[in-house]
């Protein structure tokens, strides 16, 4: 009898271990823009979700180097609506071609790692290299000498 309560016991408690212990590699993903700020971040908290190809003048991608008036900018996700505040810092140049500070539509199709901003003939289509719950990664892919090029644009969250 004592015998069948130790071979319980130690079951129960490998049993408990095991159900208590989970693989966490830290990364939380977020599954939708739905609901989310995020800002303009000059520091890339993941390279490892990098396209392929080197970075520099030598390499395929180029980060995007945010003006200091765009560090204050808020890109705000709603249901179906981007809404990109500058917060009373305008910037001489603009990324109006991509970042209208003005409230837009945006579809985002997550199998892709699609973000399409924009409606009918005013749309840019924007790669979603990663949507984590602090960090956000868009690429623009453009064609440049030699082939394909990206120009990555990195995001905190607010």
């Amino acid at each position: 009898m004592y015998n069948k309560i130790k071979y319980l016991t130690y079951f129960t408690l490998t049993a408990l271990i095991f159900c208590a212990c989970s693989k966490d590699n830290g990364e939380s993903a977020v599954l939708s823009f739905e609901n989310t700020t995020w800002v303009a971040s000059m520091t890339d908290g993941n390279p490892s979700t990098n396209p392929s190809g080197g970075f520099g003048m030598n390499g395929n991608n180029q980060y995007y180097p945010w003006s200091e008036c765009h560090m204050d900018d808020s890109f705000v996700f709603s249901k179906d609506r981007l809404t990109i505040n500058d917060n009373g810092t305008a910037c001489d140049e603009s990324l109006g071609l991509i970042f209208n500070t003005t409230t837009q539509a945006y579809s985002y199709n997550a199998e892709a790692k699609k973000l399409t901003v924009g409606t009918q003939n005013d749309i840019i289509v924007l790669d979603v290299y990663e949507l984590h719950k602090d960090r956000l990664k868009l690429g623009l892919s453009v064609v440049g000498y030699g082939g394909g090029n990206n120009i990555i644009f990195l995001f905190k969250r607010k």
